[in-house]
């Protein structure tokens, strides 16, 4: 796996920078992210570094880059699992292991109560987080709240509301992850896999017509050209807050104390909060001059039995059909 290589070269060329200091000595932790100050990233991480340095009596601190200073979040992720920083907010890094889409499977939540049941602090997912980043030499922190996806749609082309029909010869932006590609083909789009720092230039330029799996926070990012935005609800997005495993381990007890002290709290409040934000983000949505489209209750049941019925059977064979089970239950889905 190309992982594990990535891990051994760094063990060896940075000598494990970030190992174990005292209690006695500072402590200076790399945490990075792609997202604005306007994110919930932002918030959670401001909360954790000042709750840290309270805990710590300054003893451990926060070097904090936001904004991509550290590279894209795949690169940042892969980062992290090296060793070269400590840690990040982040979404699925499918190419490190395809077990991790499954935080992008359709339909599992079908509101915030449910969100927070299924994917948020002591949630029925927890257990499967948990052992995919311990696989990939990181330690979950915690899960961050986002909001329920939908897509959005470029000036110029008609929004889709009818699948697979409407979707015909409509280009998709998707990020590379195998499951992605099942949803978007099986609803009708032309699947096109691209970073997300390419994606503005290409709806400016028609190379594609929207973005997929996104929330209502991250819409504004491309408000000059959209014409609607087509909330589908097609998932609760949620984020990864993980740390460098080794690094982790290496601090002594009342550390690890601190870090997770900050980070549980941190996290607490972004589940608490998240919900309450959504709402401001439409009223920017529309304001900017883009349509927001829901489905009707006919058009959203063929979406998502579409949606379910190509993702579900791959993540079995991805899960297992022990886990997949507990997850249909969480689910509702026979």
């Amino acid at each position: 796996m190309r992982l594990n290589t990535l891990i051994k070269t760094s063990a060896v060329a940075l000598g494990l920078a970030f190992s174990t200091t005292s209690v006695a000595q500072a402590e200076e932790i790399i945490l990075g992210h792609v997202m604005d100050t306007q994110h919930i990233f932002h918030s959670v991480s401001e909360r954790f570094s000042a709750r840290l340095d309270e805990l710590s009596g300054g003893t451990m601190t926060v070097d904090y880059h936001p904004g991509g200073d550290l590279g894209d979040w795949t690169s940042i992720v892969e980062q992290v699992a090296q060793g070269a920083a400590h840690m990040t907010m982040s979404w699925n890094h499918s190419e490190l292991d395809p077990r991790w889409d499954v935080s992008v499977l359709g339909y599992v939540a079908n509101d915030w109560e449910t969100g927070r049941a299924i994917y948020g602090p002591g949630s029925v997912m927890m257990d499967v987080y948990n052992g995919i980043m311990s696989d990939l030499n990181m330690v979950l922190l915690g899960t961050i709240p986002t909001d329920f996806t939908g897509f959005v749609v470029r000036q110029g082309v008609d929004t889709p509301v009818n699948f697979p029909a409407d979707a015909e010869g409509f280009k998709m932006r998707v990020p590379g992850m195998p499951m992605a590609i099942e949803r978007y083909q099986a609803t009708g789009f032309s699947a096109v896999p691209m970073a997300f720092s390419e994606v503005h230039t290409a709806l400016q330029t028609g190379a594609i017509d929207g973005r997929a799996y996104s929330p209502p926070s991250e819409v504004l990012l491309f408000k000059d050209v959209l014409n609607a935005y087509v909330f589908t609800r097609e998932n609760f997005e949620h984020t990864f807050w993980t740390a460098n495993k080794q690094w982790f381990e290496g601090l002594s007890d009342e550390q690890k104390g601190w870090v997770r002290t900050a980070a549980d709290e941190a996290v607490t409040w972004a589940w608490e909060n998240a919900e309450a934000e959504s709402p401001k983000w439409f009223e920017q949505i529309e304001e900017a001059g883009i349509e927001v489209i829901e489905l009707t209750p006919e058009q959203l049941a063929a979406y998502r039995e579409k949606v379910v019925a190509v993702e579900y059977p791959y993540m079995e064979g991805v899960l297992g059909a022990e886990v997949m089970g507990q997850i249909k239950a969480a689910a509702g889905v026979e």
